[in-house]
């Protein structure tokens, strides 16, 4: 089970506020222009899936329902919930040195992956009456192509990782398609043991996020788009087959189109038990 929260907030200049889409330019009635503070809230709730069907392969298959909410100005101008997209990704283990050799020394491990996330959850909610922006469903409506690279690196109890997501989106039937995605965590960290049977990781890095422009009928949307850098910290605790996990994101850096509104922070917790096959 994983929670994951992301809040973004800022103040956007002579940007027509729009019933429909107000950060991706040229869709929806506008209703006045001026100085307007945003306030989004994105909140997920997972349930997920590692399958591992061989040595070397496993599957990622995972089920989220969600809660967007947006304010502009200190008035609730969307807060909805319902299933979203869910995705599969395959994953293949490409280099784990560990597989030849138990001794503590220098272990490497590599997995490449890719897969789609599934048109499942509602993308034509509506809020008091009023259409809700595409980036605030709990759907997106289209299919997306998703590809991921893991890399870790271990000397006795210390290491460092670095992995990336890519996602390809599909088009809307309108002809609307958000921006491309990619993201990528980079950390160092080191294990303690603590008798037989409990762990800690404590991690610290950097994560970064880049989203392309929209794009509307085959033409880019200005105003759209944005490169967001975060620092990472959080910890891994493991007892038996139970695992929990914490992450907490600041943002510190950011380039945006001027009709996005920034991200500020991030958090994930997760809880996991770890089903071990006779």
């Amino acid at each position: 089970m994983l929670y994951r929260m992301r809040h973004l907030e800022g103040t956007l200049t002579n940007v027509p506020l729009l019933k429909a889409l107000p950060k991706h330019g040229g869709h929806g009635s506008p209703t006045g222009a001026g100085v307007s503070r945003y306030r989004e809230l994105y909140q997920v709730l997972e349930l997920r899936a590692d399958l591992w069907l061989s040595e070397r392969f496993s599957l990622l298959a995972t089920i989220p329902a969600v809660n967007n909410y947006r304010a502009v100005d200190g008035v609730i101008a969307t807060d909805v919930y319902g299933i979203g997209d869910p995705l599969l990704l395959g994953r293949y283990l490409a280099i784990n040195t560990r597989c030849t050799s138990l001794d503590e020394r220098t272990v490497h491990r590599l997995m490449v992956g890719g897969g789609a996330k599934a048109p499942v959850g509602r993308s034509d909610l509506r809020y008091r009456d009023a259409e809700v922006p595409h980036d605030l469903q709990p759907g997106t409506g289209t299919w997306d192509l998703l590809a991921s690279l893991e890399y870790s690196v271990r000397y006795r109890r210390n290491g460092a990782s670095v992995s990336v997501i890519g996602r390809r989106n599909g088009r809307m039937e309108e002809g609307y398609r958000m921006g491309h995605g990619l993201s990528a965590t980079a950390e160092v960290f080191r294990r303690w043991d603590f008798g037989e049977h409990w762990k800690m990781m404590p991690s610290m890095g950097l994560y970064h996020e880049l989203t392309g422009m929209d794009d509307a009928d085959g033409v880019s949307v200005s105003g759209t788009g944005s490169s967001t850098l975060f620092t990472h910290a959080g910890v891994r605790v493991w007892w038996r087959s139970w695992a929990v996990m914490g992450t907490f994101q600041y943002a510190v850096a950011r380039q945006l189109g001027e009709l996005m509104v920034p991200n500020r922070e991030r958090l994930v917790f997760g809880l996991t038990y770890n089903i071990q096959r006779n």
